[in-house]
């Protein structure tokens, strides 16, 4: 059935990137010229992520805290246990930092 086929190609190309499955909470940080992309719009020239593993990719992370949305930027991975598998939690644990404080850190 070719006509459902482009009814659900169709579908996809109008939903948000969030209806897509994305995190939106979650942006790509490129420290050399201090901007954040979402992970979804990253190219295959982008600067500082080609051929890096997940342990080198830096992430500014949104998180809402009494009604305000707080930035943090990750420092390292500490746990990547599965992150490469598809079928499970895929659960990975970062060190942050507070994005404001991301030239100012303390320990």
């Amino acid at each position: 059935e070719p006509e459902q086929f482009i009814r659900v190609i169709a579908g996809f190309s109008l939903m948000t990137a969030e209806q897509l499955g994305w995190d939106t909470t979650m942006k790509i940080y490129l420290p050399l010229s201090d901007k954040t992309i979402p992970s979804y719009m990253v190219g295959p020239d982008c600067e500082g992520i080609n051929g890096e593993t997940p342990y080198h990719i830096h992430w500014v992370i949104d998180v809402l805290v009494d009604n305000k949305i707080e930035q943090y930027v990750t420092t390292a991975v500490i746990s990547a246990m599965r992150s490469a598998e598809i079928c499970t939690r895929a659960t990975v644990v970062y060190e942050v930092i507070k994005f404001e404080d991301r030239y100012n850190p303390t320990e």
